[in-house]
This record gives C-alpha cells, structure tokens and sequence, in this order.
C-alpha cells in the first residue's frame, strides 16, 4: 500500500481513509427503504473515471446530488465534481489534507477531518470556502452528522474519543471516551445514538446522544473501520477489514446477526439508499463486494481501480462514487436498476372485452413503461409506483389466462404463478318473462300474452331466439313474432342492451262456450343466443289459463 508519510503505522494510515469513507457512508439516507421481498439488485460497473488530487479518501454528495466532494488524504486541496455532467468543476484547500467529509442536511456546511492537526474544516459550500477551523481531538478521522444537523460526531483515534461538535457555535460541546483507535462513526436516523468503530478494541461502541456516554458495546471482528446503517436504522454493517469480512449488527439486540467473508481488507462499507444492498470496498485486491442485504449473501465482485475506500450512492441508488486511494482518482459507478417482479394481481380476471381496472403488485415496478396482458397486448392505461401499478385490460381476442408482466428500465418481470389474469368468455344473462291477459266471451274470448326479455348483462348480447309451444285446438296470431306448425318462434336479432328490455306479444283465441272447463299452459323459452347465458334459470316463463263459463282467468 503506498501512503503519503505518517507519524502513525501504515495500517492505522489506510485505517483513517476506511473510517473517512464509513463517517461518509454512515449518513442517513433519503429513499424509503424497505425492500423486504425484492429480489437482489445486480450489480454496478464503472462507467467512468475522473481525476482528483492524490490519495482521495473521503466521498459525500450533496444533498440535492448535484455535487460530490472529494478529500485528498496528503494535500489540503478538496475536489468539487459535477455528477450532471462526471467533470472537475473546481478545487479549493482546506487544512493539511483530510480523510473524511460529510455535508450537513440543509446541504449549506461541509465538514472535513484532519487528521495530523486534530481539527474539522467548516466549508461554506456556496463559496467553497473555509468558514472556521475547530480544534476536536488527536487523529481526527471520521465525521458524520445528526440526522438534524446540529451536532457533528468526530471520531479522534489517537485520543481513543469522540468530539460533539455544536454546529451552530462551530464548538466542541462534549468529548466522550470510547474504545480504542475509534475510526468509523455513524448516527442513528432518530439520531438517539451514534456508533463508533472501535478498531483497537475489535468492538463498536454504542454512545447515548442524550447523556454522551457509551451506553453498550458490541464485539465484532478484528480491524473493524467502516460503518453503515441501514436507511431505517434496525442493522449496523461493519467493515472488518483485519480479517476481510463484514458483519450485520442488530441494532435492538445489539448482536451479530451474521458475519461474511468478502474481498482482501474492507476498509469501508455503504448500504445503498434503497436498503437493498451493501457494498464492500476491498482495498487490497481492488474490487467491490456486493451484498444482497436480505440474505446477506455476496452476489457479485466487480472490479474498480487502485485501493477503493469511501463509496457514496446517490439517493436514487442508481449512481455511486468511489474514491480509488491509490489510483488519485474517482470511479463512478452505474448501478442498473433492479428487474421488475409481480406478487400479485387483483382483481385476477375481467371480460374479454377489456376495460377490468387492475391492482398490479409486486416490486421495482416504477418507472415502468409498459403492463402487459399477454396475448392481449398492452394496457391501455397504467401509472406505477415502486410497489404497485394500476392499469387497464385491454381486450383479448379469446377468452383464457395470461401473464401480466410489468416493463421498466431494468428489464421485463418474469413470468409466475402471481401474476396470471383470467380473460372471461362475455356472457349475457337474458330473463325471460310473461305476463297474460285474458278477455272473456263465449264464442270471442282470447288471451293477450306478452313477452318481455331483459338483458342483465353483463355482456351485450348479439342474438337470441326466444319459442313457445302453443296450445293445439287453439288459434294463435303475432305481430311481431311468426306462428307456424303450432309453435311461437321470436327471433331477437337486435336484443336488448344491457338492462334494457324489449317485448313480443301473441293472441289465443278461447271461446268460452268451446273450451269450458279447459286448462291451457304456454311456456316461453330462450332456445338459441349468443353470448351463453350464465343464469338459465330464468330463460323461461309459464302462464296458465282456465276457462269457465263467466270467465277466463290465468295466473
């Protein structure tokens, strides 16, 4: 490892970048992170490289992602990039070189370590100048901010204490011992406690904000620099860059939950913005370890230049910036957006002729630019959040099931058993009614009947042909449906709209005097139609008559 000359050992040297780099990472991010479920994210690739002053150490982007600022570890020069266009926009010096910087929430301060005069440089980040110098404690290293940005919390590793840094007043306003050779520091997101990574003392000590004391202290594994919260504050991962792993602390246990091995020496660890995944800077053999933090597990090694420390992801989680310790140099890192996935669909299945307004859920599904229905095609309508979308069906050519798969930048979701859609065949539930009204007279008597079908949907339907069996002996006559062979044929070619109805009317003739004492039943029926009726029970009506010497009655 080739360092700029330093009254410490090498190791502790490359131990103040690491804990510069974990004071950057350590800040709270600003996109929600809840990522339970969500597959793992792949990994970046270094889309390019910007030249900084020599042995960059600390990285921190601008509240607002428009600026990165980077330290350079043996000069006091800082380094301004633009991340709008991956260029150097100026320089300014601050102190005798600096490990870390973190930049206050309201974006107005920066705040940069030094190690060898034991001071924090206040930058006014407007003017990019030195706005105060405060004296904190020997070896300062890391820095991070409360989530409110009133305190600054510096970590002294030669003093073995942390330095509460009033940022109103630009004074110490408490010193607290912690273990020894305290490097990486970050703060809780409720800002109630901050971390400390005690690398002399192989452990993290936990500090209580409120009474600036150490209120617990958590072993870990040997050289341990770097920190990182997760965006919601329940892990602590930590850089265990002695022996090439990385560890995930329970924040309410105040356990290891697990530990991982990872490249040669993690100085510094991030967890991106989206909670999702956790990167491990391996300054020894040059490479980025990626973690999916649900499982832990390494999921790719991606080459970057010389000596990678501080890593700062963008709140987007789409874009990093790494700062490469012996390459003089910044890496900026691509980070592909996460394939989409579908869990759930709902309702799971709508008409054939489209228009059923789905919930589409599942995750990474912003940005999508388009929810498909399989065969169907696209939806005609969709708008889509990180978690779900809501679209329209189109219209499907056959009735059946499909995948509705969502598009965005990072790809198409797979196909599942969550994601299926059923497309129902239209069906149109005709009811059929009749009603009878019988005139009496002994040789003129008859019955008017008239026959009402109603469309109840939910389809429209296209044809339909409603018979009835007349009563033999008897005349009949219609004037809107045709009589023949002793049978009432309707042929409905224009049926109802869906819950409109239309009528049919047919006269017996029953003289009284003829028929006394006669009963007669017509029945009506749906015989033929299209779409299938989903309800036959009420395709057919039934009306019977009796006939008397006073009178003809039907009920």
């Amino acid at each position: 490892m080739t360092t700029r000359p330093s009254p410490r050992r090498s190791w502790t040297a490359v131990a103040a970048v690491g804990a510069a780099t974990a004071a950057l990472l350590s800040q709270p991010g600003t996109a929600a992170a809840d990522a339970a479920g969500a597959s793992a994210a792949p990994p970046p690739a270094v889309t390019a490289t910007v030249a900084v002053a020599p042995y960059p150490a600390g990285v921190a982007l601008t509240p607002d992602g428009g600026r990165v600022y980077v330290t350079s570890q043996s000069e006091g020069t800082v380094t301004v990039l633009s991340t709008a266009t991956g260029t150097v926009t100026g320089t300014f010096t601050a102190g005798t070189g600096s490990y870390a910087v973190a930049v206050a929430p309201n974006g107005a301060r920066a705040y940069l370590t030094h190690h060898l005069s034991g001071t924090v440089s206040v930058v006014d980040t407007a003017s990019n100048t030195v706005a105060a110098t405060v004296p904190v404690g020997a070896g300062a290293f890391g820095v991070a901010l409360a989530p409110d940005g009133a305190r600054a919390y510096v970590t002294n590793a030669a003093a073995g204490t942390v330095s509460v840094l009033d940022t109103a007043s630009n004074t110490v306003a408490a010193t607290v011992p912690v273990g020894a050779e305290p490097h990486g520091v970050a703060v809780a997101p409720d800002g109630a406690h901050v971390y400390v990574a005690a690398s002399g003392a192989q452990r993290v000590d936990v500090i209580d904000t409120a009474t600036a004391t150490v209120s617990a202290s958590i072993p870990v594994g040997h050289g341990v620099f770097g920190l990182a919260l997760t965006p919601d504050g329940s892990e602590l991962w930590t850089g265990n860059g002695g022996d090439s792993t990385v560890s995930a602390l329970e924040v309410a246990t105040g356990k290891v939950a697990d530990t991982v091995e990872v490249g040669a020496n993690p100085y510094a660890v991030a967890v991106a913005p989206d909670g999702r995944s956790v990167y491990a800077s391996n300054y020894a053999d040059n490479t980025l370890s990626v973690l999916d933090a649900a499982s832990g597990s390494v999921t790719a090694t991606v080459p970057v230049g010389a000596s990678p420390f501080t890593l700062a992801v963008a709140s987007d989680s789409r874009r990093g910036y790494l700062a490469d310790f012996d390459g003089g140099a910044v890496s900026v890192l691509d980070f592909p957006p996460p394939v989409p996935a579908v869990t759930g669909i709902n309702p799971a299945s709508g008409p054939q002729a489209g228009g059923t307004v789905v919930t589409v859920t599942g995750t990474d599904l912003a940005g999508a630019t388009a929810v498909s229905f399989g065969a169907a095609g696209n939806a005609t309508s969709f708008s889509c959040t990180a978690t779900s979308c809501t679209a329209t069906a189109p219209a499907a050519a056959a009735a059946g099931t499909v995948d509705v798969r969502v598009t965005t930048p990072g790809g198409t979701s797979a196909v599942s058993a969550a994601d299926r859609f059923g497309y129902q065949a239209p069906t149109a539930d005709l009811a059929v009614a009749l009603a009878a009204s019988p005139v009496s007279g002994l040789f003129g008597g008859r019955v008017d009947y008239t026959l009402t079908v109603t469309n109840q949907g939910p389809d429209a339907a296209t044809g339909a042909t409603v018979t009835a069996a007349l009563p033999t002996g008897l005349v009949a006559t219609s004037p809107d449906c045709t009589v023949a062979a002793g049978q009432l044929t309707c042929a409905l070619t224009a049926p109802p709209a869906v819950g409109a109805s239309v009528t049919r009317h047919l006269t017996v003739q029953v003289s009284q005097l003829l028929n006394l004492g006669r009963t007669f039943t017509v029945t009506t029926a749906r015989t033929a139609g299209t779409p299938a009726d989903p309800v036959p029970a009420n395709d057919a009506a039934s009306r019977t008559c009796r006939v008397a010497l006073l009178a003809i009655t039907c009920s």
